[in-house]
């Protein structure tokens, strides 16, 4: 099935904060007028050391908005065996990024997304993929986990894909001066391992 293109009502860029301008720093700490005395943490430190001592690498595979040369603009659809697209009809660029996976472990938070199951969906094995704060990701995104090498724990070339995951919900994780520290993305698996 073609994935549609997103109407022009559909919001899939953030606006960014007052805060979010002095993303070129990683600490807080650095940024003019803050004070950290009061105890508070750099979130963005901590995250980053638990993304390295406990993350994984996987590929942000962001939508451009642009149609794959396969896409038949007169059927609307996709050649299903395109390797460029995988019979979606959209390109994509894929950056790679160290994230870290995490089950949903509370039933009731999947109700809070508002999100019917797709008919045929028996099983539902969502999870949470939490990148860093400069990644920003969209619902139009998807996350695709590859082999890693088990010494160095870096994608294997030629990448293998494992696991494509589609993002239900995007959040972003704020500190109390309003910086975005890091995103979580509800994820759930799309069958795809090509």
């Amino acid at each position: 099935m073609a994935r549609r293109k997103p109407s022009s009502s559909t919001n899939v860029s953030r606006t960014l904060g007052p805060y979010d301008a002095h993303g070129s720093s990683e600490r807080i700490s650095e940024w003019p007028g803050i004070d950290l005395s009061d105890g508070s943490i750099d979130l963005r430190a901590e995250f980053a050391g638990l993304l390295d001592k406990h993350g994984h690498y996987v590929f942000l595979r962001s939508s451009t908005g642009r149609h794959c040369s396969c896409w038949d603009s007169a059927t609307r659809e996709a050649d299903p065996n395109c390797p460029w697209c995988t019979g979606e009809g959209w390109l994509y660029a894929d950056t790679k990024v160290l994230a870290r996976k995490t089950f949903v472990t509370d039933p009731m938070t999947a109700a809070f997304l508002n999100k019917l199951t797709p008919q045929g969906r028996v099983s539902i094995s969502d999870q949470i993929i939490w990148v860093k704060y400069d990644k920003k990701p969209t619902k139009l995104d998807k996350i695709v986990e590859v082999s890693l090498d088990a010494g160095t724990g870096d994608p294997e070339k030629p990448y293998r894909i494992e696991i494509v995951w589609e993002i239900n919900w995007v959040q972003d994780y704020r500190d109390k001066f309003g910086r975005v520290e890091f995103w979580g993305c509800w994820v759930h698996n799309t069958g795809l391992t090509k």
